[in-house]
Order: structure tokens, then sequence, then C-alpha cells
């Protein structure tokens, strides 16, 4: 990566069916959580490296512990003003889930992202982690349970549609805070069309890249735990870089860039996205 330093920085459908059986078997598994995936995750990702539990003040890691909606769970990672520019690197895992690296985020030196929010799918009850790893080595872990069923199994959106790789942007008027959302079905692979009955085949948002004018910000390795039409949002303390350009590569080796230019009042604008067909 260059490491240019940043300035700143209906009626009951089959998804219905799916979610409810889920639901019905979710209070057994409850009784009896699990941590056995973590011990290969952890080996796998970070070997025998030092991994201590982070405290408050150093970052945090909000989810609701009962999801609202598993196949979009909004997860909140907030860094304390201590780490911000210090940061190189966020993997968040859904340790349950099929894929259970959600994101990997590598930040540009310098990069003082402060927040960064998201929405994923939960298969099942499961320990969701964001591990920080810091310009010097360190690596910072914080967890929570979250109580889910079905995420990733759930049909897509009766309401899904519009232009694939369309992107909006919505910021804050002080310009410290943008969301990202990108028009994409993705799509698990774990998913039944509840007309055909047949297996929808995966199709997801696998890699995103923040810039500005040449020098990247942040890269962002994603997957199938993100949720239906992927949304980021990334906050600093103080005014993000504009024009800023996001680069989205989806699995099928398609290409959606848009560039938000700015904005000196809040609100939400589509992008000027071009699009690449694979």
């Amino acid at each position: 990566m260059n490491t240019q330093r940043w300035p700143m920085f209906a009626t009951l459908s089959f998804a219905s069916i799916v979610l409810l059986a889920g639901a019905a078997a979710a209070p057994a598994e409850n009784q009896n959580p699990t941590d056995d995936a973590w011990p290969n995750l952890r080996t796998q990702y970070y070997g025998d490296r030092e991994l201590s539990i982070a405290d408050a003040v150093a970052f945090t890691l909000e989810a609701p512990s009962n999801t609202p909606d598993p196949t979009a769970t909004a997860l909140t990672i907030r860094f304390g003003a201590a780490d911000l520019g210090r940061i190189r690197q966020l993997r968040v895992f859904i340790d349950n889930n099929p894929s259970p690296v959600a994101s990997t985020f590598d930040f540009a030196q310098g990069a003082r992202v402060a927040e960064i929010g998201m929405r994923v799918r939960v298969d099942r009850w499961t320990s969701i982690r964001a591990i920080a790893e810091t310009t010097d080595g360190q690596l910072q872990m914080h967890s929570t349970w979250v109580n889910a069923a079905g995420g990733c199994s759930a049909a897509p959106s009766p309401a899904a549609g519009g232009t694939l790789g369309e992107i909006r942007f919505h910021n804050t008027a002080d310009g410290r805070s943008l969301q990202i959302a990108i028009r994409h079905p993705n799509n698990s692979g774990f998913q039944i069309d509840p007309l055909s009955g047949n297996p929808i085949p995966a199709h997801y948002v696998s890699h995103i890249r923040f810039s500005s004018n040449g020098h990247p910000i942040m890269d962002v390795d994603a997957g199938i735990s993100l949720s239906e039409n992927p949304s980021l949002r990334i906050a600093s303390d103080s005014a993000l870089p504009a024009p800023l350009t996001v680069e989205v590569t989806d699995s099928q080796d398609a290409h959606f860039n848009a560039n938000w230019r700015g904005s000196a009042s809040g609100g939400e604008t589509i992008s000027d996205a071009a699009v690449t067909p694979r």
C-alpha cells in the first residue's frame, strides 16, 4: 500500500420461513453458546502474537445483543484520541458465520479514522470481534455476543433492484462523517430463490478502496458477511478530504467507482458513478 500521509482523515415468504425456522432453533443454541471457532481463527491470522483485551479508552465495538435484523446488523467501531493516526489495520470477525472474516481494513499511514460503521449478516448466536493493530505492532481486541438466526441464508429483499454498482454518499454538515452505500445484492451463496427454489450463486463486493487525489486512504477486503447493498461509514476528528474517490470490485470482477466532491452541508448525493462490467 502507498503510505502517503493523510492529513485527516409480504405474505409469508420463503425467506420468512427460513428465518422462523432459525429462530425456532435459537433457544436451544442460546443455552450453550460456544467460542469453538476462535482458537483456530486466532492462530490462522495472528499465530502466537500477543493479543490484549482493548481498554474502552483505546477503542470500542458496539453491536446489539439481540439484533432486530440478522441480515443487516449494525456495528460501530470507535477509536480513542490516542490511537487516531496510529491504527494500521482493523479486522472484524463474526466467529460462527460461514465466512468469519467480515472485513479487513488497511489504513494509510497517518489516516485519522475515528469511527467506522457497517452492516453485517449474522448467521447464528456468535461472538463478534474487532481486532486493531497499531503502527508499532500491538494487537488489541474488543468483542461482544450477538444473538441472531439465519442472516446468511435469508432470501434477498423483495425491494432489491436499482442499478448495480450505484454509489450514494451521505455526509454530515461538518464533513467529518461520510456514509457510502453501494447498490449490490451481495449474495452469500447460502440463499435460495423463493420463486424458483434454486440456489442463488455467491456474488458479493470483494474490495473497496478510498483515496484522495491519487493517495490511498483505506483499503477494505470484504465478502459475504456484509449486508445486501453494503454501506460503510467513516468519521474523523477533522473534515474528510475531498474529492474522495471510491473504487469497488466485486467477486465477478465488475468494477464501480465514484467521486464525492465534498459538501458544505449535510445530505445525500448520488455519485457520478462509472461501471465497468465484467
